[in-house]
């Protein structure tokens, strides 16, 4: 299995013809067996076609990382939950996703400049959020606080994507670092017209976002980066005379 729930965007706004939000059962249904990746009526030819190979594809790609960096991987995990803080439990989660990553990304189609995965839903936990305002100096917004977020393919960009680059690129939150694409290139992540989301075989990340649930414990309270930290809102320009 190649592909990890993330991202999910079951509570935000999406375009009005892109497929229905996300149920309860559909998202265990991710949890535990990933998603499939199958083409569909709703893609374009060239998608469809890639779609066919996409998942083999990710799977001779992850065989060629050795048993020994999951298992590093997993030893990351488990100090992160036994961390006697949040703060160090939130850095030893990331340490396990940059383990993840880097054992996988030289096998994986990202590559610097690519931003096309800074435009979907990128959601975090309140413990993180918190961890990632002390880094950068700037607080979260307060969960009760937040308003609701409408992302809407590329008019709708991280808050800290600048120029094409992460701006927080060393803070940049777990789900972040670990957010891989095993196929061939770029293909899949595009994002589509329609809205609709194509399921790109992304690294299967699973346990990092198991042990993300565990290590916020009652203070899950997961939203969206543009929730946490939104843009700044353009200014108004003043009515001409």
């Amino acid at each position: 299995m190649t592909q990890s729930l993330n991202p999910s965007a079951s509570d935000l706004s999406t375009p009005p013809d892109a497929p229905p939000a996300l149920t309860l059962e559909g998202a265990l249904d991710r949890l535990r067996n990933g998603v499939r990746i199958a083409p569909s009526t709703q893609f374009p030819d060239a998608v469809n076609a890639r779609l066919a190979s996409a998942a083999q594809t990710a799977a001779r790609q992850c065989a060629k990382v050795p048993p020994a960096a999951s298992r590093r991987v997993l030893g990351l995990l488990d100090v992160a939950v036994k961390a006697p803080t949040a703060g160090q439990r939130v850095a030893w989660h990331r340490r396990a996703a940059d383990a993840l990553a880097s054992a996988f990304a030289p096998h994986a189609a990202c590559r610097a400049g690519c931003s096309h995965c800074c435009h979907i839903p990128v959601k975090v936990s309140a413990v993180e959020a918190r961890a990632l305002g002390r880094a950068i100096g700037r607080a979260p917004v307060p969960l009760a606080d937040h308003e609701p977020a409408a992302i809407a393919g590329y008019a709708s960009p991280c808050p800290f994507l600048s120029d094409g680059r992460c701006s927080i690129y060393a803070q940049r939150p777990a789900v972040c670092r670990s957010h891989l694409n095993m196929d061939e290139d770029a293909l899949l992540c595009q994002l589509l017209p329609s809205g609709h989301q194509v399921p790109v075989p992304y690294l299967d990340t699973r346990a990092l976002l198991a042990v993300s649930v565990l290590i916020a414990g009652e203070d899950l309270g997961a939203a969206d980066l543009r929730q946490w930290f939104p843009a700044p809102a353009a200014p108004t320009r003043p009515p001409r005379e």
